[in-house]
C-alpha cells in the first residue's frame, strides 16, 4: 500500500481514537455502570473481586487517576487498538501482509467493536489479551524458542486475571495443541513452560479464591443458570446475535466487491481456474479456524449441553480473527482489487456507527422518556454528598454504603477517594472493617424501593451505638429532563464523635 494512504489510515484511526475517547464523557451526565463499579473496586488493590479478578479494575483506576472521565473511553480505544494490532500480527504470518490488512479492516466490521465497546469493562478487557494469546501461540508454533512460549504464558495469565471465560479460548487452543498436526510439540518443554508462567501469574488470585470461598465462580454459576428448559434455546440465540453483529462487516464486504466488480471479473477465474478454489489461502488452515470459529463454537455447545444461560456480550472478544477467516477466503485476484473498496467501506461504516452512537447518547433520554444509567446526575450527587458530610463531620468522607451503582456513582468522582461498601453480603467489600467505620464512620444512601437496614457491617449494633446517626432525603433534578419528577435519595451520615460538627438526629427514621 502506498504511504500516502498509509497516513491517511493512521490520521483517521487517531481522530476516531480522539473522537471517541473525547465526546462521549462531554455528553454523558454520569460514568458507565460497569465503568463506576470497577474504579470503586480498582481503587482497593485486591487480588480478586466478588465478580472478577482484578486487572482490568486496576487498569481502569489508573486510567481514571491519569486522565479524569476521559480516562474510561480512551482505555476502551486502546483496547480495540491492540487488538486490531495483534490481529495485523497474526494476519502477517497466517496471510501475508495484503490480507493482514484486509482482514484488520474487516474486523473493525464486527459491531462489537463500535457502540458496545465504549463502556469499559471486563469483556472490552479481555479483547487484546485474547488477540494477544492467538498471536503468542502461533509465533511459538512457528518460532519455538522459549521466549515465545513464556510470552504466551504471560499473556495466558494475565487474561486469566481479567477474566475466566478467556479460560474457552485457551481450551480450544490447548485441543488444536492436542489433536491437530503440531501434538508433537507436547512432547517438548515449550507447552509446559508456558502453563508453568500462567500458573505463576495467577498463583496469587488462586490464593485470594480459596480465602474468599471461590467468590466470583458463585456469581459466575448464578449468572449462568437458567431455570426450565430456556438456557438451550438461550445458546441458539447466542449465536444468532453474533452473527447479527458481523452483519456490518458483510455489508462491508460487499459493497467493496459491488464498487470494484469492473475489476473483479478477470479475479472470477481464481474460482474456478486456480488450483485452491475456495480453499482458505493460508498454510495454517487449522490454526485459523481454530481462532475464528472455535470459541464461539465451544460455548454455544456448552449452553446446548450443559444447559448455561450464555450472555451475549459474552462474545465481545471472541471474533477477532474472524476478519482474517473472511480474508483467508478471498480468491487470490480479488485482494488487490478489494483492498480500497474495503478501508472505504469501513471507514464508511465507522463514521455512521461514531454519528449513530454519539446521537443517542446526546438524547437518548428524550427518546426513550426515561433516564438511562449514564444520565443519572452524578457530578450533583457527588456535590450534595461532600457538602452533606462537611456539614456534619470536619473528617474526610471515608465510606460510602448502598447498593453498587448508587454508592459508586458518588464515591468515585470525590476527591477523598473513599471506598464503597455494597449493599448485600459484607464479603463483597473486605475493605470496610468495624474498626474502620468506627475510625472515620461512612454515608449510607438508598433508594425508594430499598430497604431502610444498613449493609453489613455497618448494621452491627457494636457499631452504629458507637456513631452519631443523622439522617435527610435529597430530591435532584434529572439533568436531560428538568421537568421529570426529581430523582428522591434517602441518607444517612454516620460520624464519629472525635469528628462529629453537629447533635446527632433522633434514632426513628
Amino acid at each position: 500500500m502506498p504511504r500516502a494512504q498509509w497516513q491517511q489510515l493512521l490520521a483517521f484511526a487517531l481522530l476516531y481514537v480522539l473522537v471517541w475517547s473525547v465526546l462521549p464523557p462531554r455528553l454523558l451526565s454520569s460514568l458507565p455502570f460497569d465503568v463506576v463499579e470497577s474504579i470503586s473496586w480498582g481503587r482497593e488493590w485486591q487480588w480478586g473481586y466478588y465478580k472478577h479478578p482484578p486487572l482490568a479494575p486496576w487498569v481502569l483506576h489508573l486510567f481514571y487517576r491519569a486522565f479524569g472521565n476521559v480516562g474510561p473511553f480512551l482505555l476502551s480505544q486502546l483496547c480495540i487498538a491492540a487488538t486490531l494490532g495483534f490481529v495485523w500480527l497474526t494476519g502477517r504470518r497466517l496471510l501475508g501482509p495484503q490480507r493482514a490488512l484486509l482482514g484488520t479492516a474487516l474486523t473493525m466490521g464486527v459491531a462489537f467493536y463500535t457502540r458496545p465497546a465504549l463502556e469499559f469493562n471486563h469483556n472490552v478487557a479481555q479483547m487484546p489479551l485474547w488477540a494477544g494469546i492467538g498471536w503468542a501461540m502461533l509465533v511459538a508454533l512457528q518460532e519455538g524458542r522459549p521466549r515465545h512460549w513464556l510470552l504466551l504464558g504471560l499473556l495466558g495469565g494475565l487474561g486469566m486475571l481479567t477474566k475466566y471465560s478467556i479460560g474457552i479460548l485457551l481450551l480450544c487452543l490447548g485441543l488444536y495443541l492436542l489433536l491437530g498436526p503440531q501434538r508433537a510439540r507436547l512432547r517438548g518443554a515449550g507447552p509446559w513452560l508456558a502453563l508453568a508462567v500462567l500458573l505463576a501469574v495467577l498463583a496469587p488470585h488462586l490464593k485470594w479464591l480459596w480465602q474468599s470461598g471461590w467468590l466470583p465462580l458463585t456469581y459466575m454459576g448464578e449468572r449462568s443458570a437458567t431455570p426450565g428448559s430456556s438456557a438451550r434455546l438461550a445458546a441458539l440465540g447466542f449465536l444468532a446475535t453474533q452473527l447479527l453483529n458481523h452483519l456490518p462487516m458483510l455489508l462491508v464486504l460487499l459493497g467493496a466487491a459491488l464498487g470494484a466488480r469492473r475489476s473483479l471479473p478477470a479475479a472470477g477465474a481464481a474460482l474456478t481456474g486456480g488450483p485452491r478454489g475456495y480453499a482458505l489461502h493460508t498454510t495454517w488452515p487449522g490454526y485459523l479456524w481454530c481462532l475464528a470459529l472455535g470459541p464461539g463454537l465451544l460455548l454455544t455447545l456448552l449452553g446446548l449441553a450443559l444447559g448455561l444461560r450464555i450472555r451475549d456480550m459474552w462474545g465481545m472478544p471472541m471474533w477477532a480473527f474472524s476478519g482474517l477467516l473472511v480474508a483467508a477466503w478471498l480468491p487470490g485476484r480479488w485482494v488487490a482489487p478489494l483492498r480500497t473498496p474495503v478501508l472505504r467501506g469501513t471507514a464508511a461504516w465507522l463514521v455512521l456507527a461514531t454519528a449513530l452512537s454519539l446521537g443517542y447518547l446526546a438524547f437518548g433520554a428524550q427518546l426513550r422518556h426515561k433516564p438511562a444509567r449514564t444520565d443519572w446526575p452524578q457530578a450533583a450527587l457527588a456535590a450534595q454528598a461532600a457538602a452533606t458530610w462537611d456539614a456534619l463531620s470536619h473528617c474526610p468522607l471515608d465510606v460510602v454504603a448502598g447498593n453498587y451503582w448508587l454508592a459508586g456513582l458518588v464515591a468515585v468522582p470525590l476527591a477523598q477517594r473513599p471506598s464503597v461498601l455494597v449493599t448485600g453480603d459484607a464479603r463483597f467489600s473486605p475493605w470496610v472493617t468495624p474498626q474502620r467505620l468506627l475510625h472515620g464512620g461512612a454515608l449510607w444512601l438508598r433508594e425508594d424501593d430499598e430497604a431502610p437496614a444498613p449493609p453489613a457491617p455497618l448494621g452491627d449494633p457494636t457499631v452504629l451505638a458507637a456513631l452519631q446517626e443523622h439522617r435527610g432525603q435529597w430530591q435532584l433534578p434529572w439533568p436531560h429532563d428538568a421537568q421529570a419528577p426529581a430523582l428522591t435519595l434517602h441518607w444517612r451520615a454516620y460520624v464519629p464523635a472525635r469528628c462529629s460538627r453537629a447533635a446527632p438526629a433522633p434514632s426513628n427514621f
